[in-house]
């Protein structure tokens, strides 16, 4: 089932409130529980609303993949703003990457700030990758660095200080910017924008290539 971010960030938030014991439909959107209650997801009674079977399973999946992805941001790239970036990434993660994710990461058991990550069919096998860059490169990912001229791409995450300082160009999670140049330096075109970036800055970039329109 294909969702609009708002809702599935409802059905997330009534899991949490769920976890932590408070009201459930409390500060909710009272449009968004209607819309979720007319999709067959959440129950609304006096008490809150309370999610379906099909609406924990997304709830599940949801709450997953955005602990995975704090796990990966905190852990492995030792950012601080991991619950953020988790935040930008969770929605456009397929099974599949949820899966690998989690392999990768050793089947955590806990996010950053000790919340239990709920289990996936992949924690049974107990399975661990070793850490680097490298292993993102079959889902399409990996450092802006390595990207050649010409190709679109999306920002998934950037490590270290970087953050701070590209930010204000609009180069955060989920940007979409092309690659026009890259010797003798970088240039990246966001929007309007031109941007001139050193190597090193873009090996802090990891990006998703996005699919050629044009055939090329």
């Amino acid at each position: 089932m294909k969702m609009e971010r708002e809702l599935e960030d409802v059905i997330e938030e009534i899991w949490k409130k769920r976890e932590k014991k408070e009201v459930p439909a409390m500060g909710i959107d009272p449009e968004k529980l209607e819309q979720l209650k007319k999709m067959g997801l959440i129950i609304v009674s006096e008490g809150g609303a309370y999610l379906t079977e099909k609406g924990e399973e997304i709830a599940r999946s949801l709450v997953r993949r955005h602990r995975l992805w704090e796990v990966f941001f905190h852990d492995v790239l030792g950012m601080k703003e991991f619950n953020e970036m988790a935040g930008s990434v969770e929605h456009d993660t397929a099974g599949n990457i949820e899966e690998s994710l989690c392999d990768f990461l050793g089947h955590p058991q806990q996010c950053p700030d000790g919340k239990p990550i709920p289990r996936g069919l992949c924690c049974g096998r107990r399975i661990r990758k070793r850490a680097g860059w490298g292993f993102f490169h079959h889902m399409g990912m990996t450092r802006l660095c390595d990207v050649s001229k010409g190709k679109k791409v999306k920002v998934i995450c950037l490590r270290g200080k970087i953050f701070s300082k590209l930010a204000g160009y609009g180069i955060v999670p989920g940007a979409i910017v092309e690659v026009i140049e890259t010797f003798p330096g970088f240039v990246i075109r966001i929007g309007q924008s031109e941007i001139a970036l050193d190597r090193e800055s873009c090996s802090d970039i990891l990006v998703q290539i996005l699919q050629d329109t044009n055939g090329s």
